[in-house]
């Protein structure tokens, strides 16, 4: 009630600020003289024109911050930097992998829903760009400052140069009382197309041809796991879930850099 009441009082002000500035202005200078229509109305006016200068901003995807439109090269290395922390740290980087890859950066477009963003919901504040990335897209407001990003779908995703998968996986159990999974198992959809190593709770699997493969994961009294195919290289923190709950686990995944996984392959590091 109180919040209906607010922005009734500040949709009476813009409105009472519109018919000063504009109206009665106009009015008042044609009738009487501007002179004494600027004394009267000067500070609608004022206000008005500071928000149609504002709203062109908006328009334009200008920051006041920056005095000027922030650059579509300085918007996808804070994307890269952003969604690949650790294993890119601008675009250059990125294209040691994906080199004939080039972002896409978009004022206009909303790639979440596949749709065009309207001059309306533009001038009400959504100012920010999309940066599409091989895998996801980084939504950056209009200063340039990364907010979020979401993965795009399975048909979507471009694959590196070298289109393979390796996972470093801390594997763990939900059910408190387990000390140890029992009979733990992982195995390739298609065995000839990837290698596994398991060392205690440690897991370590590499495909080179991933695309379509599954790595399925099993342990006594407790859901399997099924992890679907993607391009890069992962750290994984896995939780099974045991076999009486209704909750089927947890896969947390982070890149990391080829050299990193290199380095922690033999789960012994």
């Amino acid at each position: 009630m109180l919040m209906m009441l607010g922005l009734l009082l500040c949709a009476l002000l813009v409105l009472t600020v519109l018919v000063r500035g504009l109206l009665l202005f106009t009015w008042c200078g044609v009738r009487r003289g501007w002179s004494l229509a600027l004394r009267r109305y000067g500070l609608s006016v004022l206000l008005c024109i500071s928000v149609a200068v504002w709203e062109l901003g908006a328009l334009y995807g200008f920051s006041w911050r920056h005095l000027g439109r922030v650059s579509q090269v300085e918007l996808a290395n804070t994307a890269v930097a952003y969604a690949y922390p650790q294993v890119y740290a601008d675009l250059s980087e990125l294209r040691h992998d994906y080199a004939r890859f080039r972002p896409s950066v978009s004022y206009w477009d909303n790639w979440r829903f596949e749709e065009r963003i309207d001059v309306g919901d533009k001038l009400l504040g959504d100012t920010d760009y999309q940066v599409r990335l091989p895998d996801r897209v980084v939504v950056l407001d209009v200063h340039g400052s990364p907010q979020y990003d979401f993965a795009l779908e399975d048909e979507q995703i471009i694959a590196p140069d070298r289109a393979d998968m390796g996972l470093i996986a801390s594997v763990q159990s939900r059910d408190s009382y387990a000390t140890e999974l029992q009979d733990l198992q992982a195995n390739w959809a298609q065995p000839g197309r990837g290698e596994v190593h398991l060392h205690e709770r440690c897991l370590s699997a590499y495909s080179a041809q991933p695309r379509g493969l599954n790595l399925t994961l099993t342990a006594k009294e407790h859901h399997p796991l099924t992890i679907t195919p993607r391009f890069g290289f992962y750290r994984v923190t896995l939780s099974f879930s045991p076999a009486d709950d209704y909750d089927y686990g947890s896969q947390d995944f982070q890149r990391i850099s080829r050299a990193e996984f290199m380095r922690l392959r033999d789960c012994k590091s």
